[in-house]
């Protein structure tokens, strides 16, 4: 069985020293072990260090900081409105004003590379999908900018532009944009050309979504494909349990020691697996 004190201490000692401030490498991700496991154990000292964090990370943000979804704005902006809705931190709106404004630039008038989770535009729209959420889709800047992610991507599918690696992560992006009322009727066709991909009717899980952990993976095939995947996610435990974690080479909430923090307190304390989004 992985050894909690181990992870949290690695976690405790190396998050800090972390230059990266992002979500998926870097403090904010690990800031998610450490509020939840201040919950989960009672101590209050494992949630100030969550706070110090989160601290270094605005501290950390500047005009220069990238607004990729893996180390960047837009992936720290989620995760403060992750910390937001779980009760983590106690702030209004105010937190997010600059991360809207600079977001909302972006949207409006940069140009990006690919449709990607991690450095594209699928990021850029998950940034303004958490927000929408969070305000009760009432914000009208904050809908202008999605609604322009939103037709960007649709002309890509429509035009059958979207690259094979970034297929999984345009899905993903459809998926969550028509849970949202006002976009599930618009959007519907280009969801459905996105499930003609081979990728999405016929998924290959031990490929899909390659930079993920497998038993994350799993969870999210099985939540976006509508899969059965019971059965290999509990063999995958198993496996799991027995795996070295003195192996892990970076600190990383995507596939590094928070990574492993975070699936065992899923594991064995039972944490909604909601986290999981995140990714």
């Amino acid at each position: 069985m992985k050894q909690l004190d181990k992870i949290s201490q690695t976690l405790i000692i190396n998050g800090t020293l972390t230059e990266q401030p992002g979500l998926l490498y870097g403090k904010t991700g690990i800031a998610v072990f450490f509020f939840h496991y201040a919950k989960i154990t009672g101590n209050s000292l494992f949630q100030e260090y969550a706070l110090d964090l989160i601290e270094e990370v605005q501290k950390q943000i500047t005009v220069t900081t990238p607004l990729r979804y893996d180390i960047g704005i837009s992936g720290i902006g989620v995760g403060f409105d992750y910390f937001l809705q779980n009760g983590f931190i106690e702030a209004d709106d105010d937190i997010f004003e600059d991360f809207d404004e600079r977001m909302y630039r972006a949207a409006m008038s940069e140009k990006y590379p690919d449709l990607s989770l991690q450095g594209g535009l699928a990021g850029l729209g998950r940034y303004f999908l958490y927000r929408l959420r969070s305000s009760g889709n009432k914000d009208r800047i904050l809908q202008e900018a999605l609604t322009k992610i939103a037709q960007e991507i649709s002309l890509k599918i429509e035009a059958n532009k979207a690259s094979e690696n970034d297929q999984p992560d345009v899905y993903r992006f459809m998926r969550d944009l028509v849970t949202l009322p006002e976009y599930a009727e618009k959007y519907a066709s280009s969801l459905q050309l996105c499930k003609e991909w081979d990728c999405i009717w016929k998924p290959d899980i031990q490929t899909l979504l390659p930079n993920t952990n497998l038993l994350p993976r799993l969870y999210l095939i099985q939540h976006y494909f509508n899969m059965d995947l019971a059965e290999e996610i509990g063999r995958e435990w198993k496996k799991w349990e027995e795996d070295d974690i003195y192996t892990i080479s970076n600190m990383g909430l995507l596939n590094g020691w928070t990574a492993e923090g975070m699936l065992y307190l899923t594991c064995f304390h039972n944490l909604d697996k909601s986290w999981l989004n995140l990714l």
